[in-house]
Protein backbone atom coordinates (compact mmCIF):
# COMPACT_ATOMS: atom_id res chain seq x y z
CA UNK A 1 0.00 0.00 0.00
CA UNK A 2 1.11 3.47 -0.28
CA UNK A 3 4.58 4.90 -1.90
CA UNK A 4 4.36 2.36 -4.01
CA UNK A 5 5.65 4.63 -7.18
CA UNK A 6 8.76 5.57 -4.85
CA UNK A 7 9.32 2.23 -4.16
CA UNK A 8 9.21 0.51 -7.23
CA UNK A 9 11.04 3.95 -8.84
CA UNK A 10 14.31 2.67 -7.39
CA UNK A 11 14.12 -1.01 -8.87
CA UNK A 12 16.91 -1.25 -12.06
CA UNK A 13 15.62 -3.12 -15.36
CA UNK A 14 12.53 -4.35 -16.14
CA UNK A 15 9.05 -6.63 -13.82
CA UNK A 16 9.72 -9.78 -12.86
CA UNK A 17 9.62 -12.27 -15.94
CA UNK A 18 9.59 -9.33 -18.21
CA UNK A 19 13.02 -8.91 -20.84
CA UNK A 20 15.09 -5.71 -20.46
CA UNK A 21 15.35 -5.01 -23.91
CA UNK A 22 17.84 -2.06 -22.67
CA UNK A 23 20.60 -4.28 -20.81
CA UNK A 24 23.58 -4.57 -22.43
CA UNK A 25 25.97 -7.73 -23.02
CA UNK A 26 28.22 -6.61 -20.78
CA UNK A 27 29.08 -4.12 -17.94
CA UNK A 28 28.30 -0.84 -19.60
CA UNK A 29 31.11 1.87 -20.25
CA UNK A 30 31.34 5.32 -21.47
CA UNK A 31 34.48 4.29 -23.60
CA UNK A 32 37.21 1.85 -23.30
CA UNK A 33 38.78 3.12 -20.08
CA UNK A 34 35.81 4.51 -17.75
CA UNK A 35 33.56 1.98 -16.85
CA UNK A 36 30.13 2.88 -15.10
CA UNK A 37 29.36 1.24 -11.94
CA UNK A 38 26.76 1.32 -9.36
CA UNK A 39 25.97 4.30 -7.84
CA UNK A 40 27.56 4.90 -4.17
CA UNK A 41 25.52 7.08 -1.66
CA UNK A 42 28.78 9.03 -0.13
CA UNK A 43 29.34 8.78 3.68
CA UNK A 44 27.30 5.78 3.73
CA UNK A 45 27.78 2.57 4.21
CA UNK A 46 25.33 -0.88 4.49
CA UNK A 47 25.09 -4.23 5.06
CA UNK A 48 22.54 -6.80 5.39
CA UNK A 49 20.96 -8.74 8.62
CA UNK A 50 19.57 -11.66 8.91
CA UNK A 51 16.75 -12.16 11.90
CA UNK A 52 16.12 -14.49 13.59
CA UNK A 53 12.87 -13.14 15.03
CA UNK A 54 11.35 -12.56 11.75
CA UNK A 55 13.07 -14.82 9.38
CA UNK A 56 13.72 -11.97 6.93
CA UNK A 57 17.14 -10.23 5.93
CA UNK A 58 16.95 -6.48 6.21
CA UNK A 59 19.45 -4.23 4.28
CA UNK A 60 20.49 -1.32 6.53
CA UNK A 61 21.81 1.77 5.63
CA UNK A 62 24.00 3.72 8.04
CA UNK A 63 25.81 7.45 8.16
CA UNK A 64 28.18 8.85 10.29
CA UNK A 65 28.32 12.27 10.96
CA UNK A 66 31.42 13.86 9.93
CA UNK A 67 32.24 15.57 13.10
CA UNK A 68 33.61 13.57 16.12
CA UNK A 69 30.85 12.46 18.62
CA UNK A 70 29.83 14.01 21.56
CA UNK A 71 31.14 12.13 25.26
CA UNK A 72 27.67 10.66 25.60
CA UNK A 73 27.86 9.65 22.08
CA UNK A 74 25.68 10.20 18.41
CA UNK A 75 22.26 10.43 18.42
CA UNK A 76 20.58 7.89 16.07
CA UNK A 77 17.81 8.24 13.52
CA UNK A 78 16.03 4.84 12.91
CA UNK A 79 14.40 5.46 9.40
CA UNK A 80 12.19 3.06 8.01
CA UNK A 81 11.22 2.34 3.78
CA UNK A 82 15.12 3.36 3.84
CA UNK A 83 15.35 2.24 0.03
CA UNK A 84 13.15 5.27 -0.51
CA UNK A 85 13.94 7.71 2.39
CA UNK A 86 17.74 7.21 3.20
CA UNK A 87 19.28 8.95 0.77
CA UNK A 88 17.05 12.20 2.01
CA UNK A 89 17.39 11.66 5.48
CA UNK A 90 21.46 11.49 5.17
CA UNK A 91 22.12 14.39 3.05
CA UNK A 92 19.58 16.33 5.58
CA UNK A 93 21.69 14.88 8.66
CA UNK A 94 25.51 15.82 6.88
CA UNK A 95 23.77 19.45 5.53
CA UNK A 96 22.57 19.97 9.39
CA UNK A 97 26.01 19.90 10.78
CA UNK A 98 28.08 22.40 8.66
CA UNK A 99 25.16 24.70 9.88
CA UNK A 100 26.18 23.76 13.53
CA UNK A 101 23.37 21.47 14.72
CA UNK A 102 23.74 18.59 16.37
CA UNK A 103 25.13 15.59 14.51
CA UNK A 104 23.07 12.27 14.23
CA UNK A 105 24.04 8.87 13.02
CA UNK A 106 20.95 7.99 10.04
CA UNK A 107 19.95 4.34 10.06
CA UNK A 108 17.64 3.19 7.32
CA UNK A 109 16.30 0.05 7.27
CA UNK A 110 15.15 -1.21 3.60
CA UNK A 111 15.29 -4.46 1.97
CA UNK A 112 18.02 -6.33 -0.61
CA UNK A 113 14.70 -7.15 -2.98
CA UNK A 114 13.58 -3.40 -3.88
CA UNK A 115 10.73 -5.51 -6.04
CA UNK A 116 9.44 -7.15 -3.28
CA UNK A 117 9.17 -4.44 -0.63
CA UNK A 118 6.09 -3.12 -0.96
CA UNK A 119 4.81 -6.53 -0.09
CA UNK A 120 7.23 -7.03 2.95
CA UNK A 121 6.31 -3.57 4.18
CA UNK A 122 2.90 -4.19 4.44
CA UNK A 123 3.85 -7.04 7.08
CA UNK A 124 6.71 -5.59 8.80
CA UNK A 125 4.80 -2.23 9.32
CA UNK A 126 1.59 -3.31 10.03
CA UNK A 127 0.81 -4.07 13.70
CA UNK A 128 -2.68 -5.49 13.16
CA UNK A 129 -4.16 -7.53 11.02
CA UNK A 130 -7.32 -6.05 8.71
CA UNK A 131 -10.81 -6.55 9.12
CA UNK A 132 -12.98 -6.98 6.83
CA UNK A 133 -13.86 -3.13 5.88
CA UNK A 134 -9.51 -2.59 5.64
CA UNK A 135 -9.58 -5.86 3.60
CA UNK A 136 -12.08 -4.26 1.41
CA UNK A 137 -9.41 -1.60 0.78
CA UNK A 138 -6.31 -3.12 0.57
CA UNK A 139 -5.26 -6.35 -1.81
CA UNK A 140 -3.09 -9.05 -0.90
CA UNK A 141 -3.99 -12.23 1.53
CA UNK A 142 -4.60 -11.43 5.30
CA UNK A 143 -1.20 -13.26 6.10
CA UNK A 144 0.59 -10.08 4.51
CA UNK A 145 -0.23 -7.68 7.43
CA UNK A 146 0.39 -7.86 10.69
CA UNK A 147 3.72 -8.77 12.06
CA UNK A 148 4.94 -5.02 13.04
CA UNK A 149 5.43 -6.39 16.71
CA UNK A 150 8.03 -8.98 15.70
CA UNK A 151 9.54 -6.37 13.47
CA UNK A 152 10.19 -3.83 16.18
CA UNK A 153 11.33 -6.70 18.64
CA UNK A 154 14.35 -7.06 15.44
CA UNK A 155 14.54 -3.58 15.58
CA UNK A 156 15.02 -3.55 19.71
CA UNK A 157 17.42 -6.91 20.23
CA UNK A 158 18.76 -7.19 16.84
CA UNK A 159 19.52 -4.09 15.30
CA UNK A 160 20.09 -1.61 17.69
CA UNK A 161 23.11 -3.89 19.31
CA UNK A 162 24.65 -4.24 16.09
CA UNK A 163 24.09 -0.42 15.34
CA UNK A 164 25.44 0.05 19.14
CA UNK A 165 28.95 -2.00 17.81
CA UNK A 166 29.31 0.11 14.61
CA UNK A 167 29.46 3.23 16.20
CA UNK A 168 29.24 5.61 19.79
CA UNK A 169 25.69 6.11 20.18
CA UNK A 170 23.70 7.85 23.47
CA UNK A 171 21.12 5.06 24.27
CA UNK A 172 19.15 8.36 25.47
CA UNK A 173 19.33 9.67 22.09
CA UNK A 174 16.81 7.66 19.78
CA UNK A 175 14.43 8.51 17.15
CA UNK A 176 12.23 6.70 14.88
CA UNK A 177 10.78 7.97 11.80
CA UNK A 178 8.06 6.43 9.31
CA UNK A 179 6.15 7.13 6.85
CA UNK A 180 2.68 6.07 5.48
CA UNK A 181 2.04 2.41 6.66
CA UNK A 182 5.67 3.53 8.88
CA UNK A 183 3.85 6.22 10.50
CA UNK A 184 1.30 4.00 11.55
CA UNK A 185 3.76 1.47 12.92
CA UNK A 186 5.37 4.73 14.92
CA UNK A 187 2.26 5.54 16.11
CA UNK A 188 1.54 2.06 17.24
CA UNK A 189 5.10 2.05 19.57
CA UNK A 190 4.94 5.62 20.45
CA UNK A 191 1.58 4.28 22.27
CA UNK A 192 2.80 0.93 23.27
CA UNK A 193 6.28 1.94 23.98
CA UNK A 194 7.08 5.51 24.36
CA UNK A 195 9.79 5.44 26.22
CA UNK A 196 11.62 3.48 23.13
CA UNK A 197 12.52 7.09 21.73
CA UNK A 198 13.28 10.33 22.45
CA UNK A 199 11.85 11.67 18.88
CA UNK A 200 8.78 9.96 17.64
CA UNK A 201 8.30 11.59 13.65
CA UNK A 202 4.70 10.21 12.02
CA UNK A 203 4.45 11.11 8.38
CA UNK A 204 1.10 10.39 6.47
CA UNK A 205 0.31 7.79 9.10
CA UNK A 206 -2.81 5.44 7.98
CA UNK A 207 -4.68 6.18 11.35
CA UNK A 208 -7.98 4.43 10.10
CA UNK A 209 -6.64 1.38 9.46
CA UNK A 210 -8.96 -1.13 11.26
CA UNK A 211 -11.22 1.44 12.04
CA UNK A 212 -8.56 3.21 14.23
CA UNK A 213 -7.51 0.21 16.52
CA UNK A 214 -4.37 1.94 17.15
CA UNK A 215 -6.04 4.37 18.87
CA UNK A 216 -7.57 1.66 21.52
CA UNK A 217 -3.69 2.20 23.18
CA UNK A 218 -4.11 5.91 23.72
CA UNK A 219 -5.61 6.16 26.93
CA UNK A 220 -2.75 4.32 28.98
CA UNK A 221 0.22 6.48 27.05
CA UNK A 222 -2.20 9.51 28.18
CA UNK A 223 -1.57 8.30 32.02
CA UNK A 224 1.66 7.91 31.58
CA UNK A 225 2.50 11.19 30.07
CA UNK A 226 0.14 13.47 32.60
CA UNK A 227 2.04 11.29 35.50
CA UNK A 228 4.90 12.66 34.03
CA UNK A 229 6.79 9.27 33.28
CA UNK A 230 7.35 10.24 29.48
CA UNK A 231 7.64 12.82 28.05
CA UNK A 232 8.49 12.17 24.14
CA UNK A 233 8.61 14.47 21.11
CA UNK A 234 6.13 14.14 18.46
CA UNK A 235 5.95 15.15 15.44
CA UNK A 236 3.29 14.16 12.85
CA UNK A 237 2.39 15.44 8.99
CA UNK A 238 -0.05 15.45 6.44
CA UNK A 239 0.18 16.20 2.61
CA UNK A 240 -2.49 18.58 1.69
CA UNK A 241 -3.73 16.41 -1.37
CA UNK A 242 -3.96 13.13 0.14
CA UNK A 243 -7.37 14.20 0.84
CA UNK A 244 -8.49 16.10 -2.40
CA UNK A 245 -11.46 16.80 -4.00
CA UNK A 246 -9.83 17.29 -7.18
CA UNK A 247 -7.42 14.57 -7.14
CA UNK A 248 -8.04 10.30 -6.00
CA UNK A 249 -8.17 10.11 -2.40
CA UNK A 250 -6.62 7.35 0.02
CA UNK A 251 -9.07 5.34 1.20
CA UNK A 252 -8.21 6.09 4.71
CA UNK A 253 -9.55 10.20 5.68
CA UNK A 254 -5.45 10.60 6.18
CA UNK A 255 -5.67 14.27 6.53
CA UNK A 256 -8.30 14.38 8.77
CA UNK A 257 -7.39 11.13 11.08
CA UNK A 258 -3.62 12.90 11.28
CA UNK A 259 -5.08 16.07 12.51
CA UNK A 260 -7.36 14.61 14.92
CA UNK A 261 -4.88 12.48 16.28
CA UNK A 262 -2.40 15.16 16.51
CA UNK A 263 -4.97 17.03 18.81
CA UNK A 264 -5.81 14.34 20.75
CA UNK A 265 -1.94 13.96 21.51
CA UNK A 266 -2.26 17.90 22.21
CA UNK A 267 -4.46 17.98 24.93
CA UNK A 268 -3.16 15.87 27.03
CA UNK A 269 -1.05 18.04 29.98
CA UNK A 270 2.43 16.64 30.85
CA UNK A 271 6.10 17.51 31.54
CA UNK A 272 7.34 21.15 29.51
CA UNK A 273 9.40 18.12 27.70
CA UNK A 274 6.27 16.63 26.32
CA UNK A 275 5.74 18.50 22.93
CA UNK A 276 3.46 17.60 19.99
CA UNK A 277 3.19 19.22 15.74
CA UNK A 278 1.66 18.97 13.25
CA UNK A 279 2.15 20.24 9.40
CA UNK A 280 0.23 20.10 6.68
CA UNK A 281 2.82 20.06 3.52
CA UNK A 282 0.93 22.41 1.16
CA UNK A 283 1.00 21.21 -2.26
CA UNK A 284 2.47 17.76 -1.83
CA UNK A 285 0.94 14.82 -2.77
CA UNK A 286 1.24 11.23 -0.45
CA UNK A 287 4.20 10.18 -3.01
CA UNK A 288 5.75 13.85 -3.49
CA UNK A 289 5.02 14.38 0.48
CA UNK A 290 7.65 11.38 1.33
CA UNK A 291 10.83 13.22 0.94
CA UNK A 292 9.56 16.62 2.46
CA UNK A 293 8.37 14.96 5.76
CA UNK A 294 11.66 13.08 5.63
CA UNK A 295 13.12 16.20 6.00
CA UNK A 296 11.04 17.42 8.42
CA UNK A 297 11.71 14.65 10.40
CA UNK A 298 15.39 15.04 10.41
CA UNK A 299 15.04 19.22 11.42
CA UNK A 300 13.15 17.90 14.27
CA UNK A 301 15.62 15.52 15.47
CA UNK A 302 18.99 17.55 14.68
CA UNK A 303 17.36 20.60 16.72
CA UNK A 304 17.31 18.97 20.22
Amino acid sequence: MMIVAALMALAIGGQPGEPDRAAPSGPPTLNSVTPVVPAQIPLASQFDIKSKITGRTYRIYISRPVVPPPASGYSVLYVLDADATFATAESQAILATFDGLKPIIVVGIGYPDVLAATKLRTWDLTPYKPDAETKAKEPGAVGDYGGGDAFYKFMVEELEPTTERLAQIDPRQKSLMGYSLGGLFVAHILLTHPEAYKNFVIGSPVIGWNNKEVLKDLPRFAERVSAGEISPRVLITSSELEQSDTLPSLPFRMVDNAREFAERLKSIKGSPDYSVSYVVLQGESHNSGLPAATSRGVALVVSH
